[in-house]
């Protein structure tokens, strides 16, 4: 049957998986996990979420007859949201709750759109910190959720710490260190679209995680082919000095890190690995998971993603980024929601603390371009690589250590300077020196 089954899908057109529309959502039981490392190389289907139990097939309309025709089981995705999605709040029940939210913490918080989705729906982000409309020279950290309309839990969770910073801001120690000397945005709902049609794909059938410049195949950092949605997280990139973000999704539990586009090994490989068990380890379901050790995976050994946005953001932005699996079932009943919000409530503060663990520069003049080369000193002595930075800052998050960055201006004469990274420390501000 698995000889069929790839023989089938070796049918469709060679193409790219950016250039997949979506029109069809299936999950496939009990299919042997090597096969479909063998219909991913066809790139004539997206597959997700590869589990011993199956795993999650797209691609266009068609794709359900071929199936038919070989006897291969599978269950219409779309059929299933259909039946538990009625008690989830809409789009406009979600900015109501963020506009109660923002209005009870005026000067901290602000709610903001960065576009409009293909139906015209707005993209809200939150920002929150101490001087909100301020600009300030302070690390910055980003939670984005449900770029894949049907993955839900993470909107809710997202919804759910806006509203308790709000709530408990000035009377919770964490929650007032972080605010005062960080600068957060929460984007709860990326596709919004995709979860009113109850679905992964935005309106127009784009995958969103398939859609960001390819860094691996060499892409230039353009928007010109990238979906609304897309371009509108890009332009915010491009606004923005991001050091460390994570995006949520569902389908399984587990964070996987970078890459997902090789199996190549990232240069901050066990770094990574260790913010992403920061997170997994307060939750004791992901932490003692029994497929993935630890409650974490590299991304591209649980299976290949080309253009999707936790590669893109580090490559092209040096925004260190892990993507969270927050459920098995997308959209589980919404009594379940509290729940999930209690395995996660704590997961979510401490990894956004991480984002202390760096260490960057500001000039004193405006506008500055140029690069930054870094060497750890000490405990051990290394490498690093080397940066581009703009707007007269930079920030990176480091392993705890000693570090010599060397920062050149366009057309300008190197200079040294010596920083500390630790861990724990949230220092006011952010680890930040001043450069004339």
């Amino acid at each position: 049957m698995k000889h069929i089954f790839l023989t089938a899908l070796f049918a469709f057109p060679l193409i790219s998986n950016a250039s997949i529309k979506i029109e069809e959502e299936l999950y496939l039981p009990d299919q042997n996990p090597e096969v479909v490392k063998e219909l991913a190389l066809t790139g004539s289907v997206i597959i997700d979420h590869v589990g011993s139990q199956g795993f999650e097939l797209y691609g266009e309309t068609g794709l359900k007859s071929y199936l038919d025709q070989k006897g291969i089981l599978y269950f219409d995705m779309k059929d299933l949201n259909n039946k538990v999605f009625a008690d989830f709040p809409t789009h406009a029940d979600l900015t109501k709750k963020l506009q109660a939210a923002v209005a009870k913490l005026p000067g901290k918080m602000k709610l903001f759109s960065i576009g409009k989705s293909g139906m015209g729906q707005e993209l809200w982000v939150v920002k929150i910190s101490d001087n909100v409309e301020t600009d300030e020279t302070e690390p910055e950290f980003k939670y984005i959720s449900s770029m894949h309309g049907d993955e839900i839990v993470g909107r809710e969770l997202t919804t759910n710490l806006i509203e308790e910073i709000a709530d408990k801001y000035g009377k919770d120690k964490t929650i007032t260190d972080l605010v005062d000397n960080t600068e957060l945005f929460i984007m709860p709902s990326m596709n919004p679209d995709g979860s009113k049609l109850k679905q992964r794909a935005n309106a127009a059938g784009v995958d969103l995680n398939r859609n960001y410049p390819d860094w691996s195949a060499g892409a230039t950092n353009s928007a010109a082919a990238v979906a609304i949605e897309n371009k509108a997280i890009m332009a915010l990139h491009d606004a923005r000095q991001f050091a460390l973000s994570a995006n949520f999704h569902g389908g399984s539990i587990v964070v996987n890190y970078p890459w997902d586009a090789t199996y190549d090994r990232h240069p901050m490989d066990a770094f990574i690995q260790e913010l992403s068990s920061v997170y997994a380890d307060l939750n004791p379901e992901m932490r003692n998971s029994s497929e993935f050790h630890g409650g974490i995976t590299n991304g591209a050994d649980w299976y290949v993603v080309k253009g999707g946005m936790q590669d893109w953001s580090y490559f092209y932005h040096n925004d260190l980024q892990v993507t969270i699996e927050l459920s098995h079932t997308k959209y589980p009943s919404y009594s379940d929601i509290p729940g999930f919000w209690s395995s996660n409530r704590d997961s979510m503060y401490a990894y956004m603390k991480q984002v202390h663990r760096g260490a960057g520069f500001k000039l004193g003049r405006a506008a500055v371009t140029g690069t930054v080369a870094i060497k750890q000193t000490s405990p051990v002595a290394k490498d690093m690589g080397s940066y581009s930075f703009k707007n007269s800052e930079f920030y990176k998050v480091l392993p705890e250590g000693e570090y010599e960055y060397t920062v050149t201006e366009k057309n300008g004469t190197p200079k040294s300077l010596t920083v500390r990274v630790e861990e724990n420390v949230i220092r006011s501000n952010g680890n930040y020196v001043s450069l004339k």
